[in-house]
């Protein structure tokens, strides 16, 4: 009973640590909800992709300890976990140590303080490993994958020992074909493992891993920005400073990848707006920063409210959230007719059909520091992880011809 409560928790952590990341911007909090359209453009331009990934290098060093651990004769999974959470931890150990200073190793301040961290690679980087068609195992979290891989071995284990107390040989050779067919299930796509990974380990990738990682991405995410980039090999993402820096060099992309950058662009402006407002709102109109954009803003208010709510909807497959529809159209109304009061009311209304009078920060004006922005600016749609991961992948060890940041 012990042994279920841990992987239980384990399992339902993840689960709840998962639906937090669906809710953050780079560690903003969606005040109002927007997360559905955000995360719709973001999972068009750069899928796989979350705000909490760091280096490319996740990409196989989880399933590189998942099969080093799919042939130890571990058969529990609980145990497995642990085992998992010790090697990328040793990972992070040995990035430490060779560079202290480098960006993006997970876990850093609590290995610099010997802890660890609760959101471990394997849980940032499984949805990506699956979209990359790294993982093969379908629809498999990774606390189900651990349990079937033990399952297996068990059971292959159970299979052996039958087949050697059998005296008969027919049953013999039955028991043994059972076995191997069990095992001819793949879980992964990663003809770069070696027993021998962990020796020479950097965060950075090597030539091969960088080749594979492309071709999987350019494979699995057709049509994509990030498909787009790696396969055409456009360098000049890696001097974008945001995603409205893609502009300079969206001409570079298909049509179809075109038409869709402008699109979210067009929404990031139209909702940039609304937390511009927001910011106004709950520092009681004390945020000069918030007070000055808007006045930046106004002249062009009919211009960022000039999007169609129900095609972006529709294209994203937002089918089931009518009233962030609502909210959308409401506030695109009112911006269009420079109505900033009623503007400051309709989003007071979301925020507390959100979160309930008590918790919304718009029902308690004045109670913040008026000198911090809230909520949000610009959407990025994930454009910095992004990067990182194509700056890892042209920048890999043996290749010269990319510059640097």
């Amino acid at each position: 009973m012990e042994l279920g409560w841990i992987d239980f928790s384990k399992t339902e952590r993840s689960k709840i640590l998962s639906v937090l990341d669906l809710l953050s911007e780079s560690g903003t909090l969606d005040e109002l909800g927007i997360a559905p359209v955000r995360d719709g453009f973001s999972n068009l331009f750069f899928p796989g992709t979350t705000t909490i990934q760091t280096r490319a290098k996740y990409f196989f060093i989880v399933p590189y300890a998942l099969k080093q651990l799919e042939r130890s004769s571990e058969t529990n999974p609980n145990r497995v976990f642990k085992a998992l959470d010790a090697i990328e931890k040793s990972c992070g150990q040995i990035f430490l140590e060779q560079n202290s200073s480098e960006n993006g190793i997970i876990g850093k301040r609590s290995l610099q303080s010997g802890g660890w961290v609760k959101r471990t690679p394997a849980d940032i980087y499984w949805a990506g490993m699956k979209r990359y068609g790294i993982f093969t195992g379908g629809g498999l979290s990774l606390s189900e994958y651990i349990r079937i891989s033990c399952a297996m071995k068990d059971k292959k284990t159970t299979l052996k020992k039958l087949g050697n107390r059998n005296d008969s040989a027919e049953e013999n050779e039955c028991d043994d074909k059972n076995a191997g067919d069990l095992f001819k299930m793949q879980f992964w796509k990663m003809p770069l493992y070696s027993d021998k990974w962990m020796e020479n380990l950097s965060i950075n990738l090597t030539k091969a891993e960088a080749e594979f990682l492309q071709e999987q991405i350019i494979e699995n995410c057709k049509g994509s920005l990030l498909a787009c980039v790696l396969e055409m090999g456009i360098t000049e993402f890696l001097d974008c400073e945001s995603f409205r820096d893609l502009g300079t060099i969206i001409d570079k992309f298909p049509e179809a990848v075109q038409q869709d950058y402008w699109l979210a662009l067009a929404f990031s402006d139209f909702i940039y707006v609304i937390r511009t407002v927001y910011n106004i709102i709950i520092s009681d109109g004390q945020n000069e920063a918030a007070n000055d954009e808007l006045e930046r803003l106004k002249p062009d208010f009919k211009k960022s409210a000039n999007i169609d709510v129900d095609f972006i909807l529709n294209k994203l497959e937002v089918f089931t959230n009518p009233l962030l529809k609502k909210f959308l159209k409401q506030s695109q109304e009112l911006m269009s007719a420079g109505d900033i009061e009623g503007l400051k009311k309709c989003i007071t209304n979301r925020e507390v059909q959100l979160k309930g009078t008590n918790r919304a920060k718009t029902t308690h004006p004045g109670e913040f520091d008026v000198n911090e922005w809230i909520g949000g600016g610009e959407l990025d749609y994930r454009f910095y992880n992004a990067r990182t991961i194509v700056r890892d992948v042209f920048e890999s060890e043996g290749k010269t011809d990319v510059k640097s940041e």
